[in-house]
């Protein structure tokens, strides 16, 4: 506020725009009609402690006081945080609104057809799990997120039971289990970035993402193996899943603990994804206790029938991988002789 002149013309317009005598405005900030003329005229500024009222009587943010002038841009942004405002407060009403009517017209139409209450547990469970993804993120205003995720979750598993114990149904620990590995396969990484972890957890998030996963899928496997009493979790799904595992295992640990550059990285990635697939059939069926079986591929070139074709293929995609792997460690042998070159001559 270096200009007076300025100012006193910008607080007469504005006090005339909000239909305001000088009496009235001086009533309104509990000052003298005096000193609102002195403003007008030019000859003094009002006491830092009025500024908050007279934006307030005036409808003029801190900004356009202080600067004499409008602040189009910052009266725009604060128009527009006002309609976000409003809308946001008319869509958890109306969510409020539409989630009641429905349970009540369900708990009525429940007891009026089956006296008795059954599937209207479902419904309520189905839209606690639409509240924790609707609703329960606007009310929220700290770890959002992490409650939100866990929100979801615990409804989620508690609309399998729901669902389980009105089909008087015995797949409740399979669902609940596929759940909770899905989930976490997703979500877990997101997770460990928004918590505080000591030191040594933050800088192997990676490898604790795939512990974890490791862990589910095992019990994933071991809960479908009770489920249907099949007997084969230990004979065969623990060695397939052991071998599944190794292709993605070595890949994060080429991506995140060694310290080869890019290229050279890639190149790895690519050779271990080739042998894999190369061993990938012989190893599966030795497994499964296949009379006849071989390590590599049955191709023949020369032949394109069935017995011939897929094994074909399989064979042109393993020597296309190494082919992309030769290349991209050739890229990262002479990316790392230029580095070393280029430290050398420092």
């Amino acid at each position: 506020m270096n200009d007076k002149k300025k100012f006193g013309e910008f607080i007469t317009q504005k006090r005339k725009e909000a239909g305001l005598t000088q009496k009235s405005f001086a009533e309104k900030i509990f000052v003298t009609e005096s000193a609102v003329s002195k403003w007008e005229r030019g000859i003094s500024f009002p006491d830092i402690s009025l500024i908050r009222d007279i934006c307030e009587t005036l409808g003029i943010n801190e900004h356009e006081l202080l600067t004499a002038s409008e602040d189009l841009e910052s009266r725009n942004t604060e128009r527009l945080a006002r309609k976000y405002v409003k809308m946001v407060e008319r869509y958890k009403f109306t969510l409020i609104f539409l989630y009641g009517i429905s349970l009540v017209a369900s708990l009525i139409c429940n007891l009026a057809i089956s006296h008795t209450l059954s599937w209207f547990f479902i419904v309520l469970t189905s839209e606690l799990v639409a509240f924790s993804l609707t609703l329960l993120p606007i009310l929220l205003t700290k770890n959002r997120g992490i409650i939100t995720l866990a929100s979801f979750f615990s409804t989620t598993i508690l609309l399998l039971l729901t669902c389980d114990i009105y089909t008087h149904g015995d797949w409740f620990f399979v669902a609940s289990a596929s759940t909770l590995f899905g989930m976490t396969l997703v979500f877990l990484p997101f997770v460990l970035e928004r918590i505080g972890l000591p030191e040594f957890a933050s800088n192997n998030k990676a490898l604790i993402c795939f512990i974890v996963d490791t862990i589910l899928l095992f019990l994933l496997l071991f809960v479908c193996d009770l489920f249907i009493n099949g007997g084969w979790f230990l004979t065969i799904a623990v060695p397939i899943a052991f071998f599944s595992l190794i292709l993605p295992w070595s890949m994060m640990f080429i991506i995140r603990y060694t310290g080869m550059n890019g290229f050279l990285k890639t190149a790895a990635s690519i050779a271990v994804m080739a042998i894999f697939i190369f061993f990938e059939n012989g190893i599966i069926n030795a497994i499964l206790g296949e009379e006849s079986f071989a390590l590599g591929f049955q191709f023949d070139f020369s032949q394109w029938n069935n017995q011939y074709i897929s094994e074909n293929i399989n064979m042109i995609l393993f020597l296309w991988l190494i082919l992309m792997s030769v290349i991209f460690a050739i890229a990262g042998i002479v990316k790392s002789l230029r580095g070393v070159k280029e430290i050398q001559e420092q």
